[in-house]
């Protein structure tokens, strides 16, 4: 499965096995941290991880294709040598029935491995020291997997799909152009706006859900009799097959300007 860029998991770190009332000198130090200063070095580590994890998440295959989503809390150490050691992972899954064992326990081996994979491969760091000793020190991360269910058009793979485009060789070209046309096709200058001389831009923005709708319109224009008119446009348009990401239906949002100007309606 490729990298699933989506910002949908959530890096958390937290010192899990301090000693009580000793003071930590320094905090393990990954190379790209080394020549910060102490003070900012402990955002830097954090900062390494995050990174890491961002460049090298998977969405494990089997898990992606039946809908399964997970929080992955990753206990692991760096050990007094600098190195990655104990990596412990426990999921909670989303999407399996917890009567359903077999399957929840496939779905959750599915998630451990995938995140303790990606703790596993982080380089090697300076390890923690106390009075300049080196020590182990253990940290929690928290991954998140989830699929998305809404993406912006700029996102999606697949564009929705009119029945003008399915052959299209550049479908996004295409969607966007069946929207100009069919706001040429559909225009009609509104004539209380005429008479009351309102002319301007009228931006539209809605959402085409994964279900095959149109929800969520929101106009922004100076009238508001050219906000109806952009409204009425749009909701004349016709059915399509919902966009995709990765081969999964997902809602995306589309938003277009129409310009109302009385000069080229007089023409």
């Amino acid at each position: 499965m490729k990298k699933f860029i989506f910002i949908f998991f959530l890096v958390i770190i937290n010192n899990y096995a301090q000693n009580s009332g000793e003071l930590i000198e320094t905090y393990p130090v990954f190379p790209v941290c080394e020549l910060l200063p102490y003070k900012f070095q402990k955002n830097c580590f954090n900062e390494t991880i995050d990174d890491h994890i961002q460049k090298n998440f998977i969405y494990p295959k089997q898990a992606w294709e039946n809908d399964l989503e997970a929080i992955v809390k990753v206990k692991f150490d760096i050990d007094q040598n600098g190195s990655v050691s104990n990596v412990i992972s426990n999921s909670s899954v989303v999407g399996v029935s917890f009567f359903e064992r077999e399957s929840l326990n496939l779905a959750k081996k599915l998630f451990n491995d995938a995140a303790s994979k990606l703790i596993q491969t982080l380089p090697d760091a300076i390890p923690a020291k106390k009075n300049n000793i080196a020590f182990k020190k253990t940290f929690l991360v928290s991954v998140k997997y989830q699929i998305p269910r809404k993406l912006g058009f700029d996102e999606i793979e697949t564009p929705p799909l009119f029945d003008d485009c399915a052959e299209s060789e550049n479908e996004k070209l295409c969607f966007i152009k069946f929207i100009d046309d069919h706001i040429s096709k559909n225009f009609k200058y509104p004539k209380r706006a005429i008479k009351k001389g309102e002319e301007g831009n009228v931006f539209i923005q809605f959402d085409m859900t994964s279900d095959g709708l149109y929800t969520n319109f929101t106009t922004i224009g100076e009238s508001r009799i050219l906000e109806d008119e952009a409204y009425r446009i749009m909701i004349k348009l016709p059915y399509f097959e919902p966009a995709k990401y990765k081969e999964k239906y997902v809602t995306t949002t589309y938003g277009t300007t129409i310009s109302f100007k009385l000069d080229q309606w007089k023409k």
